[in-house]
């Protein structure tokens, strides 16, 4: 069995690719990098984006309603 710790260590050397991820409209442009980023389906294309609800501009996404 790993140690959680061993785990852990070996997690923070891993690397992985980020997307950058955009909004724009009546409550500004704002962005955030996001490396949970997956497709879903092609009809209709949709991305399935996480997004912690504390970042800075979590309230903007929601109020713009749109990703560009």
């Amino acid at each position: 069995m790993v140690q959680a710790t061993d785990f852990r260590n070996a997690m923070s050397l891993l690397t992985s690719a980020v997307s950058v991820v955009t909004t724009a409209g009546m409550s500004g442009r704002f962005g955030f990098t996001a490396s949970a980023v997956c497709s879903v389906t092609d009809t209709p294309p949709t991305l399935l984006v996480c997004m912690n609800q504390a970042a800075s501009s979590h309230a903007h996404f929601l109020d713009n309603k749109i990703l560009t």
